[in-house]
């Protein structure tokens, strides 16, 4: 009840809102992980931050922990309410300076069926991908209203096979294939691929790498499409956070093994605290393009505490697939067909 209340009151006093001179940043994810620990950083400097979650109630308690913010309803893994999201940031804000593209889940790497999209897609690709990708096209225009904004897109390491981390399922690690699995109805049924690649064998580890490649595809492509519209694309490594809600699953399916392995992961170094991604996704929304120009990917050394350039957050390379201009185009294409575009 209380709050019911409180959502009522802060969606209100959000409607009087009398915008500074701080930017406008849209950030999906903010009820935990480093997208509440970025909107409360950003918040605190003066930017107002609209709580893109996926549901009203999330989106309220992230305003509440965030000590501000627009709170929004925006569930990836449906495109009507993607659409509907949209719809009122255009209404209640006119333009847009940062697009956060942050929020992700990971499936169970023990469930051998997908869990299912409120559209009947793979639920992983479907928030991870998909639904960022409608969400970014929709707003495009609003990013460009105020002579330029920003995309910035949340990846990871693991969307290489060579990278730590990037081989774990033990089926090769990221790789897509020819899509033919990308965006299929899964509940209409019959025999159909459950996995990019074209696959019918259903691996979440995989599924979550391939979302990340997606994410790195998707933001080097952006680059082109949004080439005549002055928006900047970041994209940038939070780093192996095990105590973010991401690993929600994992640590489900096997408690004792995920709470030893994050153990011995922090002891050897190879962790970071969710401090340090909320750090580096607020940096990606606000550094200036000197520091992080447009088509960068930020990384950092496994276990580094760096969230800034000049101490060695910098520009990294991508894997062999995430650099394949071809593939980025066939994503962006196809992505455009399974979200009515």
């Amino acid at each position: 009840v209380g709050l019911f209340f409180y959502t009522i009151g802060v969606l209100y006093l959000s409607s009087l809102i009398t915008f500074s001179n701080g930017l406008n940043i849209a950030i999906t994810g903010t009820s935990q992980g480093i997208g509440l620990d970025a909107a409360t950083r950003l918040i605190s400097q003066g930017h107002t931050v609209i709580h893109a979650c996926r549901s009203t109630e999330r989106a309220a308690i992230a305003a509440q922990k965030s000590c501000g913010g627009v709170p929004m309803e925006c569930d990836l893994a449906s495109i009507k309410s993607i659409r509907t999201f949209a719809s009122r940031v255009r209404e209640e804000f006119g333009s847009l300076d940062v697009l956060c593209c942050n929020a992700g889940i990971a499936p169970s790497t023990k469930a051998p069926t997908p869990e299912l999209s409120s559209d009947g897609f793979e639920e992983c690709i479907a928030v991870n991908h998909l639904g960022h990708f409608l969400l970014t096209n929709l707003l495009a225009d609003l990013l460009e209203a105020d002579g330029g904004g920003r995309l910035v897109v949340t990846a990871s390491s693991v969307h290489d096979p060579e990278a730590p981390g990037g081989n774990i399922g033990g089926k090769g690690g990221a790789t897509l294939g020819d899509l033919s699995g990308l965006g299929l109805r899964l509940d209409e049924g019959g025999a159909l691929a459950t996995m990019a690649d074209g696959s019918t064998e259903y691996n979440g580890s995989k599924v979550y790498q391939d979302s990340k490649l997606c994410n790195i595809l998707f933001g080097r492509r952006a680059l082109t499409e949004f080439s005549g519209k002055n928006i900047a694309v970041r994209m940038f490594n939070p780093g192996f956070i095990p105590s973010s809600g991401l690993f929600r699953a994992p640590r489900k399916d096997n408690w004792l093994g995920a709470t030893a392995f994050t153990f011995f992961a922090g002891l050897a170094g190879f962790t970071v605290p969710v401090e340090v991604g909320g750090e580096r996704l607020a940096y990606m929304a606000t550094a200036p393009e000197e520091e992080v120009p447009s088509g960068s990917y930020f990384s950092a050394e496994v276990g580094s505490r760096a969230a800034m350039k000049k101490d060695g957050f910098d520009d990294a390379s991508v894997s062999k697939e995430a650099s394949n201009d071809d593939l980025a185009a066939k994503l962006w294409l196809k992505s455009m067909e399974i979200v009515s575009l």
